[in-house]
């Protein structure tokens, strides 16, 4: 039996061996190139030969990627998302985020908001959720990119670098989570779309641990014989001692419980609810007098019973109201004593926090760092918080070696050997030693060695 061959529209059906498999040969800029149809019927091997034969005569690269998707089952017919159900889409994912927190996760539907009102305006023709792109099927860069838009618009607007970061996250969350209803990558991956913090340098203004003496005062206030006045008064005075002498957050000391406190052995443990780790703390004679005086109050788990009652107090959607309750007593405190909790900064709406709760904190890290404390020490008891602790113990290392070039140019109470001494007992002192300042310590060394 004679072997054979089918011309097509464009190429050729043929048979290398009796019975065997059909090929599909064409020519294409010039050079002749043959494929196996790895099939025996010629039917088949007519269909396959025309699926080659589409993507031989497509007239772009797009249509021939839409014939390869095809032949290889990765079409569909997507499901279009229209925006007004994307946020109750999002929501019933179980994908989505889970924040801890009722107003972060609120955060995230208002975020979503935000930019939808902002579409309506700027692009009202845009319907659905996967007309936001900046790349065609072929990952090619399209001429416009609503993302990089709407990043341009926040960045015009009186918003903290981190909160504009948040709310670019936050979106790219949502999308990434409903890649489903896309048919590009997702814009928001873009790194340009976010702020950098060298953006604001100028702002010299952060958080603060309390001065000593407005803290003292504080704590007079809340003394049983003082006459300032304060819902809770007791509790929020023993709240007071947990946050000065633990470093902890306010949610993890508000919500201290009896079982995490062992009285014989004078120690605490926190699990912290941000970072999930669990600290031992051993507890200061100051406070331990305090946790004395909770226990004659004592009616459940709860250290401070009414304070954590009023701290877990939430709105009809759930956002935690109670929060700010809290907080508004501790300003207050701190407004009472002459000190202002925040000031205005250029660039932003809203005033920047400088005193509040977290001062505590803040004056714990401080307190390590100015009396020797390692700083390894500090971050086991704070946990992972290192840039409220690098704040304290970078600026103790630079007043070090301030004092260590001072002792070398006072030459009206010490020998230059006395006076090499002590800058090197002063380097030794040092936690954590920068480069500049070992070498300033080898040269010394090498100095003092030479005179004696």
């Amino acid at each position: 039996m004679a072997l054979k061959r089918v011309k097509m529209a464009c190429g050729t059906i043929y048979q290398m061996a009796e019975k065997g498999n059909y090929y599909f040969r064409y020519q294409i800029n010039g050079k002749r190139k043959s494929i196996n149809l790895n099939t025996r019927n010629l039917e088949k091997a007519k269909e396959e030969a025309e699926k080659n034969i589409k993507l031989l005569t497509a007239p772009t690269a797009e249509v021939v990627a839409a014939h390869v998707q095809h032949a290889k089952g990765w079409t569909f017919n997507r499901e279009r998302l229209e925006f007004e159900h994307i946020w109750e889409t999002y929501a019933k994912h179980p994908e989505r985020a889970r924040p801890a927190s009722q107003k972060v996760w609120n955060m995230y539907e208002a975020h979503l908001r935000d930019f939808l009102d902002w579409l309506i305006v700027a692009h009202p023709e845009v319907r659905y959720m996967d007309e936001i792109r900046d790349e065609d099927r072929l990952h090619r860069k399209l001429d416009h990119n609503i993302a990089g838009e709407y990043a341009d618009y926040l960045k015009k607007q009186p918003i903290a670098v981190d909160t504009h970061n948040k709310r670019i996250s936050r979106i790219g969350h949502i999308f990434k989570t409903l890649s489903k209803y896309l048919d590009a990558p997702t814009p928001w991956n873009n790194p340009k779309l976010k702020r950098s913090a060298k953006e604001e340098k100028h702002i010299t203004a952060h958080r603060r641990p309390l001065p000593k003496d407005k803290e003292g005062e504080i704590f007079e206030l809340l003394k049983p014989e003082s006459n300032f006045r304060m819902l809770n008064k007791a509790e929020i005075e023993v709240l007071c001692h947990i946050l000065k002498y633990t470093g902890q957050r306010q949610k993890d000391c508000v919500l201290l419980s009896w079982n995490k406190i062992d009285m014989e052995r004078h120690r605490l443990s926190v699990t912290q609810e941000k970072t999930g780790k669990t600290v031992s703390i051993p507890i200061a004679d100051e406070l331990f007098t305090m946790l004395e005086k909770a226990e004659s109050w004592r009616v459940n788990e709860r250290v401070l019973p009414k304070t954590a009652d009023r701290y877990s107090r939430k709105a009809a959607d759930g956002t935690e109201i109670g929060v700010n309750l809290i907080n508004k007593q501790i300003l207050n405190l701190i407004e009472h004593v002459g000190l202002s909790p925040s000031v205005p900064v250029e660039g932003r709406r809203k005033k920047l926090t400088v005193y509040g709760v977290h001062s505590f904190r803040h004056a714990f890290a401080s307190h390590c760092a100015e009396t020797g404390i390692p700083r390894a020490v500090c971050a086991s008891i704070l946990g992972a918080d290192a840039d409220i602790i690098d704040s304290y113990y970078v600026h103790i290392g630079e007043e070090a070696q301030e004092k260590a070039i001072q002792s070398l140019s006072d030459r009206n109470r010490q020998t230059p050997e006395e006076r090499i001494q002590a800058a090197l007992e002063l380097i030794a002192n040092v936690p954590e030693k920068s480069e500049l300042l070992c070498a300033l310590e080898g040269i010394l060394s090498g100095i003092l060695n030479k005179k004696t």
